[in-house]
Parts: C-alpha cells; sequence; structure tokens
C-alpha cells in the first residue's frame, strides 16, 4: 500500500527524534506504530482510499479530532481508546500530549480486499466513523500489535504482523455489521488432510524463511482469513503459533546435536534476531538455548 496510507503528523516545533515510526505492509493491510518521545504540540490528518482503524496509548493536554463533516471531539486520557474512519471520509485534528512515552497504532485496510478475503459484501457494509470508543476484544488484538511493533530488537514478524492487522480489520467488520449478520456466521470447517499435508510440508520447507500468511494460506487455495479459521480448528493452535513450535523443535534438535552458536542457530530456524528467539525458545521450552544445550 502507499506510503499516503499513514496518519501524518506535523510538529508545531522544530524538534528532532520527537517520533519514532515503525511501518508494516502486506496485501491489503498496512500497520503503523508511531512512539512520541517528546511532549510536542502536533497536527495530524488523514485522507487515504482505505478504512482506518487506530488504537490510541495517549494522554493529552489538549487537542481535537475532526471527522469531515461531524463536530469534532476533543482530546483527554483517551488510552486502550480506539478511532475507526471508513474509506473516502477524511479525519483531521491537534494534539497537546502529556509528558510520557505516548504512542498509537493504526492499521489500514482495504475494502475490496477484504471482501476477497471474506468472500462476501464487506464493501457494502455500514461503516460509520467512531472517535474514541472502546471494546474488549479489538483492544486486545490492538494492543498485541503495537508492542509487537514497539520491538525493536530486531525486524518485525512477518507472519504474526499481518495475522494480527488482518484479525484486527475483521473484528472492526465483525462490530460494524448487524446482529443478525453476525448470527449467520456459523464458522469455518477443518482443512482436508491433504491441505493440512500441503501445508506442513511448505511450513517445514520454509522454517528459515520469514513466511508470510499469504503464502501458507495459497497453498491450501483459501483466502487467509478462512485458512486462518480452517488452520486452527485443524491443528488447535493459529498459524502463526504453529510456525513458532516447529521452529523451536528444529533449534531443539540444532542445539541438541551440533556446537553451531546461537546466533547461527536462530538464523537457521527463522528469527530475526537472537533476542527474540531467546524470548520464544524461553516461552515454549522454559529456558534459554544455551541452557537447553548444556542439559541435553
Amino acid at each position: 500500500m502507499p506510503n499516503k496510507a499513514e496518519l501524518q503528523l506535523e510538529f508545531r516545533e522544530d524538534v528532532k527524534s520527537a517520533e519514532i515510526n515503525t511501518t508494516f505492509e502486506s496485501a491489503g493491510l498496512s500497520v503503523q506504530y508511531s512512539r512520541l518521545m517528546l511532549p510536542a504540540e502536533y497536527d495530524f490528518r488523514w485522507n487515504g482510499g482505505t478504512h482506518y482503524l487506530a488504537h490510541h496509548d495517549l494522554v493529552l493536554l489538549d487537542g481535537e479530532m475532526e471527522v469531515a463533516g461531524e463536530k469534532a471531539v476533543p482530546g483527554g486520557d483517551i488510552r486502550d481508546l480506539m478511532t475507526f474512519v471508513p474509506a473516502g471520509q477524511a479525519l483531521e485534528g491537534w494534539a497537546k500530549p502529556a509528558n510520557r512515552l505516548n504512542a498509537f497504532t493504526v492499521v489500514c485496510f482495504d475494502p475490496d480486499a477484504m471482501e476477497e478475503e471474506l468472500e462476501r459484501g464487506f464493501n457494502g457494509f455500514e461503516a460509520q466513523a467512531q472517535i474514541y470508543f472502546r471494546e474488549e476484544d479489538l483492544g486486545a488484538t490492538m494492543r498485541k500489535l503495537g508492542r509487537l511493533m514497539a520491538d525493536q530488537s530486531g525486524p518485525v514478524s512477518k507472519i504474526y504482523a499481518e495475522t494480527l492487522g488482518l484479525a484486527a480489520a475483521l473484528e472492526m467488520y465483525r462490530i460494524s455489521i448487524s446482529a443478525q449478520e453476525q448470527a449467520t456466521d456459523n464458522g469455518a470447517g477443518k482443512l482436508s488432510n491433504a491441505q493440512c499435508r500441503l501445508v506442513q510440508g511448505f511450513i517445514e520447507e520454509n522454517l528459515a524463511a520469514d513466511i508470510g500468511l499469504d503464502q501458507i494460506a495459497s497453498v491450501s487455495g483459501l483466502t487467509r482469513f478462512h485458512f486462518s479459521r480452517a488452520f486452527k480448528a485443524s491443528f488447535g493452535v493459529p498459524p502463526y503459533q504453529y510456525v513458532n513450535q516447529r521452529r523451536i523443535e528444529k533449534a531443539k534438535q540444532i542445539l541438541a546435536t551440533t556446537g553451531m552458536p546461537v546466533s547461527s542457530v536462530a538464523e537457521a530456524c527463522g528469527f530475526n534476531s537472537v533476542s527474540q528467539f531467546g524470548r520464544a525458545f524461553r516461552g515454549f521450552v522454559g529456558q534459554t538455548p544455551l541452557a537447553f544445550r548444556k542439559s541435553a
């Protein structure tokens, strides 16, 4: 997606290093994470051709946000609140943040791409702008995405960022459709045995690569949305968790049978950094890679 699918910030003072910005792009999705390093006053605007969803970790001493044609909404303590703006509508405002670590996470999603994912009328749902709303499930997904994007220890995990971004877009869709439409969504079935074998084979062959959800889904012939649900129904865990489990199993085998440096093991198993590998390994195994090697 083009760079214009980002919230544009313009600081009113000539300050340096006021913002740390991390972005991720995939088919029909873009994610932007911005951390404000200084309590500098700024103007912001959005006028993209996609749906816009933002999660705020902000405390504002002053400011306001306005969707074109609507009444401006004042700022304040907007931590864990979200804003949604449908495609074709403009957003602008200004903010005076408090002297704390302020941040926001933005997901932009293309309605045409989402319609293909859902194989139903995503373009036709009654999208209404919402400023500073709270929703527990969507908020949890956006917080996970923000933590992932905020991690400066290495490149963003492609499959995890894509999974969370897609989940956020689809959860926003579910919030917006009618209760009757939600009731007709009976979930997805499982992958066939043949699809399971194809997917497992592809994952095993590409454990060292930064594979994306779209690549794995294409092996099964399903859209990312339907694949994610069918995969979890088949394997009991989401695709990104399964991939990490297989990477850790491969890492355990290498650690136990070779003297390969931990940094090389991390690279061979598809992790973007040693620190990312260490966290994932401890999470699955309960000890560090070096401790595991000594006990193996």
